[in-house]
């Protein structure tokens, strides 16, 4: 029986590690030539299988693929703003929010250019798993709204305040080659992820009323060398 177990658990194992293998390589196809564009034999040769074995594995691609589309939406619904975290103060949970975003795309940028290009394709396969996760988003909103009731932040329309910070994040993954071009950092060097982040979120906090903390410890520190020099 213990013997029967074993086996099991390790064919188990073997095709847990063969999906991964197969995600990432199809990932990498559909990220760069999405849906129409990739092929069976493209992801088999990537992930270093004959297109049979690919096969035993998936249905098909179109199956893959919204498996992957799946994934990428349920990891952005735990990094999103939750009725449940600590949300009492919104220039910490928007800085929060803010890195979370950030960090995902420089981490997966693979995974934010699929994310794109499904969407310049009309959203044909997430329309679907949209309608699934949009408990995610009401609950991120509710948690906008109660800021904006509370008088905590500017009026601001929650839906708008999301997507600006989706987009400014997503922006340094989707147009890397943009990004390194005009700040002059060459392929293979990592990013300046805190200046990013700074920028970022200065940007977010100040729209909605906020200070960001660096410049609110920057503006206090001349302040106080104001009041010495006097």
């Amino acid at each position: 029986m213990r013997a029967a177990d074993g086996r099991t658990a390790a064919l188990a194992s073997r095709r847990a590690g063969m999906m991964d293998r197969i995600s990432a390589a199809a990932l990498q196809e559909f990220s760069q030539h999405g849906l129409r564009g990739t092929s069976t034999q493209n992801i088999a040769e990537r992930a270093g299988i004959s297109k049979q074995q690919l096969h035993y594995y998936i249905e098909s691609k179109e199956t893959l693929y919204e498996a992957i589309l799946l994934r990428t939406i349920q990891h952005w619904g735990h990094i999103g703003l939750h009725a449940n975290d600590d949300n009492s103060d919104p220039a910490a949970a928007l800085a929060r929010l803010v890195q979370r975003n950030l960090e995902f795309a420089l981490d997966y940028p693979e995974v934010s250019r699929l994310f794109s290009g499904e969407i310049m394709s009309g959203g044909p396969v997430i329309r679907g798993i949209w309608e699934r996760g949009m408990g995610m988003v009401d609950d991120a909103c509710a948690v906008i709204r109660g800021w904006v009731q509370d008088g905590k932040i500017e009026p601001v329309e929650p839906m708008y305040l999301l997507f600006n910070i989706w987009a400014l994040t997503q922006h340094y993954a989707d147009y890397e080659t943009q990004v390194r071009f005009f700040t002059k950092s060459p392929p293979g060097k990592a990013l300046d992820r805190d200046k990013i982040r700074e920028a970022i979120t200065g940007l977010v906090l100040r729209g909605v009323g906020l200070v960001y903390p660096v410049q609110a410890a920057a503006a206090a520190s001349v302040r106080s060398d104001a009041r010495r020099r006097a």
